[in-house]
């Protein structure tokens, strides 16, 4: 995957649980959280509240961690240690 995109906006729509973000003027991609969360392994079943959070209040963030070999993984590996 190119790592390098332009990220020029980004949404999370609650209602299909999908990251739609502008890469470029004509360019949209869109993200399954469905699918990125289901490859994370969680120590607590409650643990996926970081990745909801993630994905509402910074769904730049999620994208690039999404995109990002174990991106998603050690997000969720971090926040269960700070907490």
């Amino acid at each position: 995957m190119n790592n390098n995109l332009n990220f020029l906006f980004g949404m999370y729509d609650s209602a299909t649980d999908f990251i739609i973000v502008n890469i470029s003027e004509n360019s949209v991609l869109v993200i399954c959280c469905k699918e990125c969360n289901s490859s994370v392994i969680f120590e607590e079943p409650n643990d996926i509240v970081y990745l909801y959070w993630l994905a509402k209040d910074s769904p730049l963030t999620y994208a690039k961690l999404a995109l990002k070999a174990n991106g998603l993984q050690d997000y969720v590996d971090g926040m269960s240690e700070l907490n």
